[in-house]
């Protein structure tokens, strides 16, 4: 079974940036932002910066 984009995303071993997840789904990180921003996209803060889990948005983009 081919490998989907939840899988590989999975399998990154740090904290998403907004700009790397948008250019992971093929969005702007602004979008990213919004959707964070109003809970569409699981997201969680380091001081005051975002990051997005990749398990989390894994599990995520399988729910979608």
């Amino acid at each position: 079974m081919p490998e989907t984009l939840a899988d590989r995303i999975e399998k990154i071993g740090h904290g998403l940036t907004a700009t790397e997840l948008a250019d992971l789904l093929n969005v702007s990180p602004v979008t990213i932002y919004k959707q964070g921003a109003a809970h569409r996209i699981p997201l969680f803060h380091v001081g005051s910066c975002v990051r997005f889990d990749p398990h989390a948005v894994a599990e995520w983009l399988r729910t979608q």
